[in-house]
């Protein structure tokens, strides 16, 4: 029997529109005049369509695969959104397609180090995402933060079904070996620019989970190399203290962007779940402490305008802060410490309350 909340949970998400398919990225004749284009690098555990155009499946495949995607932005794209098709692909007024690479492994390393100017940043999405969404969502988030990272989607293969939570979370460890590899190659090929990882809700989970590999496995020189940003982490409270317990103290500060209010966190007690880390209250003097602790930056960014009601894709709007925030953590400007602050409205980082007492995160 369906529990109440799932229902309202799936009540939440069904006022979307009719979900983008596999034509939507089918590759179009030319981009738009006056538009700009992305090259988005691809690394994914999805299986390959039959048709080629069509990119990758909600299937798993036994291997990973890489590809090179440019895709066009039209002229009159409005941060934070989507211009999807409404019918046949118009690069004048959508988001399109205009070419489309397989590439090996070696191959895909060579081509993300030399289009990185000053690093490389990867995304890795979150629960219920189809891979045009997955895919034109890491080039909103290119095209609006304006750039000079190479942009990288690690697209894990979600159902992209609002019932299959637990198939997304059995595909997200499914994927975790090869996210450490695609990170520690990265990692030891960059030449010592920066290897910025960001994981949205689920993506966070397997971010994280992809960490703890790597220090196990002995990747230390990788591990120095990424600046790890986690936002409304679908995580729960005990199992991260663990993660970072097992991780250690990065080099760099990771960064964990946080909203109280976020629903569809909440809501992930349909399963039974505990207190998110993307939902903590950074005023906890608990939590505040857990993440000096930690050599964590917790950013309530509650502030920030959501374009649903879930309140769980603020980091949309963020996306052209992220240089911003990059710069800082490596300068050590605003991060200079861990401990938890707080995201006006306006964008400006603010320094919460802190108030340090001896306790543990989610004691």
């Amino acid at each position: 029997m369906i529990r109440p909340s799932l229902l309202l949970f799936c009540c939440a998400l069904a006022g979307c529109a009719a979900r983008p398919d596999a034509r939507t990225i089918w590759p179009v004749a030319a981009s738009a005049p006056h538009g700009k284009t992305e090259q988005i690098f691809v690394a994914t555990t999805r299986n390959t369509a039959q048709l080629p155009a069509d990119g990758f499946t909600s299937l798993r495949s036994p291997q990973p695969h890489f590809a090179e995607f440019t895709v066009s932005i039209p002229p009159n794209h409005v941060s934070g959104e989507i211009e999807w098709p409404k019918g046949q692909t118009n690069p004048k007024t959508d988001f399109a397609v205009a070419s489309h690479t397989r590439l090996d492994e070696e191959a895909f390393i060579h081509r993300v180090n030399a289009a990185s100017e000053n690093g490389t940043g990867v995304f890795v999405h979150g629960y219920n995402y189809n891979f045009p969404e997955a895919l034109f969502r890491t080039a909103q988030m290119a095209a609006d933060a304006q750039i000079s990272e190479a942009p990288v989607l690690f697209s894990w293969p979600s159902s992209a079904s609002l019932l299959g939570y637990a198939s997304d979370r059995e595909s997200v460890t499914y994927s975790r070996d090869a996210l450490a590899e695609l990170l520690t190659g990265l990692g030891e090929t960059s030449g010592g620019k920066p290897v910025t990882v960001f994981g949205h809700s689920m993506g966070g989970w397997l971010v994280m989970e992809t960490l703890r590999q790597m220090r196990i496995a002995g990747k230390d020189e990788a591990l120095s190399h990424l600046e790890v940003v986690l936002a409304a982490p679908d995580i729960d409270v005990d199992v991260f203290r663990q993660q970072l317990a097992v991780i250690g103290k990065m080099e760099i500060p990771m960064v964990v962007m946080v909203s109280p209010d976020d629903r569809a966190l909440g809501l992930s007690a349909i399963a039974g779940q505990r207190t998110r880390v993307g939902a903590l209250d950074i005023t906890d003097p608990a939590v505040q402490a857990a993440a000096q602790q930690n050599n964590v930056v917790l950013i309530d960014i509650s502030a920030v305008d959501a374009s649903s009601r879930l309140n769980h894709d603020r980091y949309i709007q963020l996306a052209s802060a992220f240089p911003t925030l990059g710069r800082e953590m490596r300068q050590g400007s605003t991060f200079t410490e861990a401990g938890a602050f707080v995201l006006s409205s306006t964008g400006q980082i603010l320094s919460a309350p802190l108030r340090v007492v001896d306790a543990a995160l989610g004691q």
